[in-house]
């Protein structure tokens, strides 16, 4: 592996871990604030911006991989142009997501009992500018700008925690915590285009270069849906079907849980431009996925570690007593997560080589999360259960087929080719 990954994916990593560490204390200390039934509210709407995140990614991930072939061939002018053309789409999106929110406010309160229609309005009014913000980070990682790709993310982190928590302190309730988290979306979309900086001026792509860039959108929306899905469609579903306590308690369940995924987000983030930039020059890539998947399984097992022998410890110092009921499952939701991380890592380097077939088993996997879930919600470890064993299958299909694509690569056209491995 060259430096430039090591030291993208490092610098990526302590901006993640410092990122990570703003956002659990801005739920943690909302979630000891606010009570559990209050935390739920708010939990739902970081969910729903996770949920709106599969089109943010669906045009950062080829802005990205677009970025990093334009730079390889140093073509700033495509480069400027495909920007272009790609922030116009997502103002767009952003619009038209807003309307659905902001008129549809009072049918999303009733079908998710929540307290108040204003957190949904609220929500739906900066959604453009979270849709924006990631054509701007997709530049900079494809450009490998890891230095000013961090500085957006710790941007959104800090304006979040202090513009969320100060509003709780004047009294707006969870209201005031939505508005951060807007207002955060804002303050990041205006930092990520200054990052940018002046572009050339560029005539418009070629009809064939949006041609395969619309075709590699959809995939990679497969791959963000089915990601969203796995994620975040349990949070959903809990607060659907359980009391406003339990969902709270399992909102927190999942924070703590999640950490396997985010600790290890950097390196998958590292990993796609160079192996996309490796494969075009016709270079070798193969090690980077290695190497890849080591890490995500080392510093995996050292949280699942933590969360198995502290358990109880680490819930009562992160959200005290009132949440001891969800320490006997924190561990098994981390192997949970430990597998689709793995999972992640085999679809990311796969998707950034032109393999896309693996998109598809990712939103099959979501499906059936959904479905199993929603029928099967007995109890809050029976949620936890089903997940394990979906996302072991999963990971087990997708290293079945990346096993099949590197012995044909290998043995060259002797193996006939698979139908969707493009």
């Amino acid at each position: 592996m060259r430096p430039s990954l090591w030291k993208g994916s490092t610098l990526l990593f302590i901006s993640a871990t410092v990122v990570n560490g703003g956002n659990y204390l801005f739920n943690l200390l909302l979630g000891r604030w606010l009570g559990p039934a209050a935390f739920a509210d708010l939990s739902l709407i970081v969910t729903l911006f996770l949920v709106v995140s599969f089109l943010t990614a669906g045009l950062q991930t080829p802005t990205a991989r677009f970025g990093a072939i334009y730079v390889a061939d140093d073509d700033l002018q495509g480069l400027a142009g495909f920007h272009r053309w790609a922030r116009r789409w997502a103002g767009w999106v952003g619009v038209v997501l807003m309307a659905v929110f902001v008129l549809g406010a009072g049918h999303f309160q009733a079908f998710f009992t929540t307290a108040s229609s204003w957190i949904f309005i609220i929500f739906g009014l900066f959604l453009p500018f979270y849709i924006l913000q990631g054509v701007d980070r997709g530049l900079l990682q494809g450009c490998t700008r890891f230095g000013r790709l961090a500085l957006t993310y710790q941007v959104e982190m800090w304006s979040r925690l202090l513009l969320g928590i100060g509003l709780v302190l004047l009294g707006l309730g969870v209201q005031g915590a939505v508005l951060g988290l807007g207002l955060s979306c804002l303050a990041t979309w205006l930092v990520a285009r200054a990052s940018v900086g002046r572009l050339p001026e560029a005539p418009p792509i070629p009809a064939p270069v949006r041609r395969e860039a619309l075709l590699f959108v959809a995939p990679v929306l497969v791959t963000q849906l089915g990601q969203i899905l796995i994620n975040n469609s349990d949070i959903l579903i809990v607060r659907r079907f359980f009391t406003a306590e339990e969902a709270g308690a399992y909102a927190a369940l999942a924070l703590i849980g999640r950490m396997v995924f985010f600790a290890t987000w950097s390196i998958v983030t590292a990993m796609f431009p160079i192996a996309a930039q490796r494969h075009h020059r016709g270079e070798s890539h193969r090690p980077l996925f290695y190497l890849s998947m080591a890490v995500v399984l080392l510093v995996s097992g050292a949280i699942i570690g933590a969360t198995y022998f502290f358990a109880q410890e680490i819930v009562q110092v992160l959200f005290g007593a009132t949440y001891l009921t969800i320490a006997p499952l924190l561990w098994l939701y981390g192997v949970a997560t430990l597998f689709y991380a793995l999972a992640n890592v085999v679809i990311n380097y796969r998707l950034s080589i032109g393999n896309t077939l693996g998109t598809y088993l990712a939103i099959g996997g979501g499906v059936a999360q959904v479905s199993c879930l929603w029928l099967w919600h007995e109890s809050l470890a029976q949620v936890v259960w089903i997940q394990i064993g979906l996302m072991a299958g999963l990971l087990v299909l997708l290293l079945a087929w990346d096993g099949f694509l590197s012995l044909r690569e290998w043995m060259g056209p002797t193996l006939p080719s698979a139908r969707g491995s493009r």
